[in-house]
């Protein structure tokens, strides 16, 4: 007989709208942030841009149409390299997924049904348009886990996924060991969950990270945790602020989300001083997309404390910091990249 699990969280928009005020509630400054520049993508014929990245000069996309092809843009000489990865050749694959580090002119993706993990030398592609990819880690994967998204810092890899123990995957680089480790958010609706389901629920986690410290952030819920000698972790800072409204069902571990929710954090990053991430706030089913186009960015310092609160001009979904900036995108008809000064910011002491 199959099992169908139904689970309605006891959470009103009303009561969604009050974890909207805690959240925000919870910094005592507020600026509005100063929209620079917007850069036409389709000039440089950049068409389908899902994700953003900047580094050393680049701005880097990943596209969801098409070829799912990676887009390399260097602002320096205003040349955009295409690389194609998706396919049956050598290093291709058939999927792939992001590979956020915090090596600084290093681009990474992965092939995650297997583990492997390729580099893009951005100081080689400077120099050199033709430059390759390489492969640069093979992480042992479980057989049955499912690792979506990884995260690299220092002497460790982290990942999140549909894992059959623990919420993280922690690899350490210089012993070629992984554990899995910590557990999902405690709340009495996601409690009942089996560890699969729960894998699931929580694919859309995001992360950032430092040389001690590792941010995990899904729908209203950021956790802090400290990194420890091995890999393993723990937490500590923590801010459940919401949970999401959704059904589940235990046949091909479907879970399927609420239009009457809201939505929540979007878009994580860091620098050397503070971890931004992008929040919503809005309801699916009155604003459609517009839902996933975030207003607000929250800023916490590395140790877990609230910073400021920012009021964006223009809603992004996606963004990436660097040299002072942020570079946004918006859910438009017309691809752009808007450009955001993090000078007042920066300048908190």
């Amino acid at each position: 007989m199959r099992l169908f699990i139904s689970i309605l969280i006891a959470l009103s928009l009303s009561a969604c709208s009050s974890k909207d005020d805690s959240i925000f509630s919870d910094f005592t400054r507020t600026v509005d942030l100063q929209l620079l520049d917007s850069l036409d993508l389709e000039k440089m014929e950049i068409l389908n841009p899902h994700y953003i990245h900047y580094k050393d000069s680049f701005l880097i996309f990943h596209s969801m149409a098409g070829k799912k092809e990676l887009e390399f843009w260097n602002l320096r000489s205003d040349l955009v390299t295409v690389r194609n990865v998706i396919g049956q050749g050598a290093d291709e694959m058939p999927i792939y997924a992001i590979v956020d580090t915090d090596h600084p002119t290093s681009f990474c993706f992965a092939n995650y049904r297997r583990g492997r993990i390729y580099e893009m030398d951005l100081e080689m592609l400077q120099k050199d348009t033709t430059t390759k990819h390489s492969l640069v880690y093979e992480l042992p994967i479980k057989e049955g886990d499912t690792p979506l998204r990884f995260y690299e810092t220092g002497n460790y890899i982290f990942g999140i996924g549909m894992l059959g123990e623990g919420r993280i995957y922690s690899f350490d680089k210089r012993t070629n060991k992984a554990m899995t480790c910590m557990d999902y958010p405690v709340h009495e609706s996601i409690d009942i969950l089996d560890r699969r389901h729960k894998g699931a629920l929580f694919s859309g986690t995001i992360m950032t990270g430092n040389q001690n410290t590792l941010v995990l952030a899904c729908f209203g819920t950021i956790d802090f945790y400290e990194i420890l000698p091995g890999g393993s972790l723990r937490q500590k800072q923590r801010y459940h602020y919401s949970f999401p409204k959704f059904q589940t069902a235990e046949t091909g571990r479907t879970v399927t989300f609420d239009r009457d929710d809201i939505y929540a954090i979007s878009g994580i990053d860091s620098d050397e001083r503070f971890i931004y991430l992008l929040y919503s706030g809005k309801n699916v089913r009155e604003k459609g997309n517009d839902a996933y186009n975030c207003p607000h960015l929250l800023v916490y310092d590395w140790e877990g404390n609230p910073v400021v609160h920012c009021l964006l001009t223009k809603s992004l979904y996606d963004f990436s910091i660097g040299g002072g900036m942020l570079y946004g995108l918006s859910r438009e008809v017309t691809p752009i990249v808007y450009v955001y000064s993090l000078k007042d910011i920066l300048q908190i002491e």
